[in-house]
């Protein structure tokens, strides 16, 4: 389940349609893997170690290129789908950001870490929402995330590094507040840019940092790409002015939660009132609540609004009691008078 679409001279993209069932919504779309020539061969990406292998290497196949060809993969995050692929060629040598230059050659340890944290949210919710199955999300990490047996062996890229994918001379641009290990790739004489899991239309599937994910797009936008190719989803043309819209569509949501958030709803409440249904599918309702947590909580950060409570059962909203916006009777204010 693929398809192959050229985009310029030696510059391919297979877009790999397969995922596991179950998955979130946001993990449903096309996973892209750029193949960049001529030879030596390059690779932006590597995809899913299992679920994307036999499906890309029949791709590649009637791109002309055998894996034996790739020459190096260049990995846009530490992302299971991103860099996970790459064992799958064991000749080519791997690009990653690494500002330590250090990690990730311990993939399993991060690919552990964020197991962990999902199953312990998953425990979270299954305690305090009857019907949700906390199995389900198991079964589905263990194949989503399945175990990294071998260190990673990878070249190190910081911020301004360049790095030659076939006739693309990439420069690595840092964008934090998406995954661990995020870049961006952008090549100057074409304006092209490898915007990675920056979301171009709407919100990103993950983000872990709101105002450095709204730092990365602003960014992004001033190098005025003409053209991304993102890690999920069709490429767009006039980039600059989508990545300018994006930047404004996050602004605009953060700007307007807080006339959504009446009543001081917890993140599942508000989640299926703007669904308008009760969301069943637990991989579904987990992705989503880790997603609008880090937004929710960065509003609360800015005192933009208020919660109260922990975990699954916080509440936010600008109607959550707070002893800082104490509603005083007009009797109790020295502003207010009473004719005589």
């Amino acid at each position: 389940m693929y398809q192959i679409e050229q985009l310029g001279e030696d510059l391919f993209r297979i877009a790999l349609q397969r995922h596991l069932e179950l998955s979130p919504e946001a993990l449903r779309a096309p996973t892209n893997v750029y193949v960049c020539g001529p030879a030596p061969w390059a690779l932006i990406n590597a995809g899913h170690p299992a679920i994307h292998a036999e499906d890309l290497s029949q791709a590649l196949s009637e791109c002309g290129v055998r894996a034996d060809q790739i020459d190096r993969i260049i990995a846009t995050s530490w992302e299971i789908d991103c860099v996970g692929g790459a064992q799958n060629f064991p000749n080519a040598e791997l690009f990653v950001l690494s500002p330590d230059m250090i990690a990730p050659g311990d993939l399993e340890m991060i690919t552990e870490r964020r197991r962990t944290a999902l199953r312990e949210r998953a425990a979270e919710l299954a305690a305090s929402l009857e019907g949700f199955d906390a199995e389900v999300v198991h079964t589905w990490l263990a194949r989503f995330y399945p175990r990294q047996s071998r260190a990673l062996n990878f070249v190190p890229l910081r911020q301004g590094a360049r790095v030659r994918a076939g006739r693309l001379d990439l420069q690595v641009h840092q964008s934090a507040g998406i995954a661990p290990g995020h870049m961006a790739l952008f090549d100057a004489a074409s304006a092209t840019l490898f915007s990675g899991d920056v979301a171009l239309s709407g919100l990103p599937a993950r983000i872990e940092d709101a105002p450095g994910y709204a730092t990365s797009i602003e960014r992004l936008a001033a190098l005025n790409p003409e053209r991304a190719l993102p890690n999920h989803g069709r490429p767009f043309e006039r980039a600059r002015w989508t990545l300018v819209r994006a930047s404004r569509f996050l602004n605009n949501t953060l700007s307007s939660a807080a006339s959504a958030l009446f009543n001081g709803p917890t993140i599942v409440e508000f989640i299926e009132r703007d669904r308008g249904y009760e969301l069943n599918e637990p991989v579904e309702l987990l992705w989503n609540f880790e997603l609008f947590k880090v937004l929710f909580d960065e509003l609360v950060r800015t005192r933009t609004i208020q919660a109260e409570g922990e975990g699954v059962t916080r509440r936010y909203g600008v109607d959550v009691d707070d002893p800082r916006a104490e509603v005083r009777s007009a009797g109790s204010n020295p502003s207010s008078s009473s004719p005589s």
